[in-house]
């Protein structure tokens, strides 16, 4: 890999990544890895549609397995957002060319079992704090005397990352110099390999014959393809001088040789990217910011091959601009798309008229940009013609002006754990009382006061609803939660007054948190209010969780819906205006099938699988009311 200085050495290295499948009838999805230094590139300019992961460089470690502060965090954090609303990977690059390639603090954590322990704890805390999807280990590069420590520190990362559903992956040299020591269990660890086919002795660099001689070594050692990715340079050999320069000052895209620097043209990026197809699952490149642009670019000549060998790994979701799957047709990746960003690839606004989603996905589609207004929820069945959409929500055919399309939560509805306040492992300032609902409660909540309970673990990756039971006989509050004392925050929500300090009511908010044990923290931004108790829940539990902070009850409004069961149309009768209002049907695994606003008097649920489903009506903002009907 490159350090910050390039003239230091001529090595420079690549990034990783890995792709999980997106269904269990579709193939796995071909990787594009791309490297992004934290001392060069600009995050929005990033062509996140052609790439599946990004690796961030680099994160130091010391010889006793701690980490040194990562420069520029708030680009990782930039890039950790825009990267997941694109449905891309990000992976944190540790190592990198250290100490002119001699990587003592690796061999010192490999060699120590503590040490080892401690790095892989403190990797897994960094990834959960900045919420990556794994952990690249470019360690440059193991020898005869350290073959057993890179092979402990891999086993010791693969076991911690692979339980918490996160990548490992490492960087190794193209050259069969280094091969012998990464020994087979080291291997065996791993999600999948980078190798590194560029520094060849100049002028040669990086030559089609260096890459098919690097992918035969590996899969000689028995390797399978689905482990292995090959790395391109977008950089020149002598200085490092990146490809976008060379092009800049004449050099030919097409060509491979530019005055004995010997850098990669678009024709062999191609003749590559098809021979990583032909014997890997991918292709990685050092690095990103050394791209041209517009038709000289590296990446958009990768992308180009990936269309023509697999179309289908270039998203989860098409979107066609006429009915019956015809028309221009977009794959879209999993991930969030405003207007500018359908616009920019190739959906224009209003635009969409039929649509497929692979197995496992879902797509929502909104009728007014930045997600607001109606919404339509399509499943795995796709859309034929939004013409004649189910569940009643009216004519949906070029309605459609920003979407999202996201995994289907197949988690089991039965998480749920419940946090007794007086059990708090760390209570900071808050006073336990006798409770009017049986047992106690923690009371004379001050701003700054905060409660804590230790070692709550959250089983998967997802969406949680945490509830808050609390009571206020003042004018209410604000109460916040975080994970591992604010590594992870979790955002606010407002305690309202309730009219006594032991009248009770239910405060929840949603949170997106990735799968592991935390230390989970609520905090008082702001006094005045009393708690019971905390519940976190996922699945289906989370899904039908109302909240009941509105001072109007949700029982005192009589709903009822007829047929009950139900066969093709559902009536609603309701004791108060539903004017203003809005609705969502939810299946019993939490899966939203459909959205819409009132007054809602009936719905078309013909196309429903049987089954039960939950009516979710929100009254102008001030009630919700909950309702099951069977289909």
């Amino acid at each position: 890999m490159k350090t910050k200085t390039p003239l230091r050495s001529l090595l420079a290295s690549l990034l990783v990544g890995v792709l999980l499948l997106s269904s269990i009838s579709a193939r796995a999805q071909f990787k594009v890895i791309g490297y992004l230094p934290s001392w060069t590139g600009d995050v929005n300019s990033v062509q996140y549609d052609k790439l599946t992961h990004i690796n961030y460089a680099f994160l130091l470690p010391n010889a006793d397995g701690t980490l040194r502060p990562i420069d520029n965090p708030a680009k990782l954090q930039s890039l950790v957002s825009t990267a997941h609303a694109r449905g891309v990977k990000v992976l944190i690059s540790v190592g990198g060319w250290m100490n002119d390639g001699s990587p003592t603090e690796f061999a010192s954590i490999g060699n120590n079992a503590t040490y080892t322990r401690n790095f892989a704890t403190n990797l897994i805390n960094f990834a959960n704090q900045y919420g990556l999807d794994g952990i690249d280990i470019d360690w440059e590069h193991p020898n005869a005397n350290t073959a057993g420590g890179y092979a402990n520190v891999m086993q010791e990362l693969g076991t911690q990352l692979h339980s918490r559903g996160k990548l490992l992956t490492t960087a190794v040299a193209g050259g069969t110099w280094a091969g012998p020591a990464i020994l087979d269990r080291a291997l065996a660890a791993l999600d999948f390999v980078n190798v590194m086919a560029y520094d060849d002795t100049p002028p040669a660099h990086s030559t089609y014959q260096l890459a098919s001689q690097s992918l035969g070594y590996w899969r000689g050692r028995g390797l399978p393809a689905s482990k292995l990715v090959l790395g391109v340079p977008f950089y020149g050999q002598a200085g490092g001088e990146t490809f976008a320069s060379l092009v800049a000052r004449g050099a030919d895209p097409n060509a491979d040789l530019f005055q004995g620097i010997g850098y990669n043209g678009i024709t062999t990026i191609k003749s590559k990217t098809n021979l990583a197809f032909d014997q890997g699952s991918g292709i990685m490149i050092w690095q990103l910011a050394g791209d041209a642009t517009g038709a000289n670019s590296l990446l958009t000549a990768i992308n180009q091959v990936v269309q023509q060998r697999n179309p289908a790994s270039s998203g989860v979701a098409t979107f066609y601009k006429d009915c019956n799957y015809t028309g221009t047709a977009v794959n879209l990746p999993a991930g969030d798309y405003t207007l500018a960003a359908l616009q920019a690839r190739g959906i224009l606004d209003n635009d969409v008229s039929s649509l497929k989603v692979n197995s496992g996905y879902e797509v929502v589609l909104y009728e007014n940009d930045n997600y607001s207004g109606a919404a339509l929820t399509v499943g795995s069945a796709g859309n034929t013609c939004l013409v004649n959409n189910p569940l009643g929500t009216g004519n949906w055919n070029d309605k459609a002006t920003s979407l999202r399309v996201r995994t289907v939560t197949t988690t089991s509805p039965s998480f749920s754990v419940t946090l007794q306040a007086e059990a708090a492992n760390v209570n900071n300032g808050m006073t336990v009382e006798t409770c009017s609902e049986g047992g106690q409660n923690m009371g004379f909540v001050d701003a700054g006061d905060y409660l804590v309970w230790n070692g709550i673990n959250f089983p998967t990756s997802g969406t949680y609803t945490i509830e808050y039971r609390v009571a206020s006989g003042a004018g209410g509050g604000t109460i916040s939660s975080d994970l591992n004392a604010g590594a992870v925050q979790l955002g606010n929500s407002t305690i309202p007054g309730t009219g006594s300090w032991q009248t009770w009511t239910t405060v929840s908010r949603t949170v997106t948190i990735n799968a592991g044990t935390y230390n989970f923290g609520i905090y008082a931004q702001t006094g005045g209010w009393n708690i019971n108790w905390v519940r976190i829940s996922q699945g289906s539990r989370a899904a039908a969780v109302a909240s009941s902070s509105s001072r109007q009850p949700a029982e005192t409004v009589a709903l009822d819906l007829y047929p009950n069961p139900v066969t093709n149309e559902l009536l609603i009768r309701s004791s108060q205006d539903l004017t203003g209002s809005r609705y969502e049907v939810v299946d019993a695994q939490g899966r939203v099938w459909a959205t819409g606003a009132g007054p809602a008097t009936r719905l078309n649920v013909a196309k429903l699988p049987t089954g039960i489903y939950t009516l979710r009506l929100s009254l102008q903002g001030r009630t919700q009311i909950t309702k099951r009907f069977v289909k």
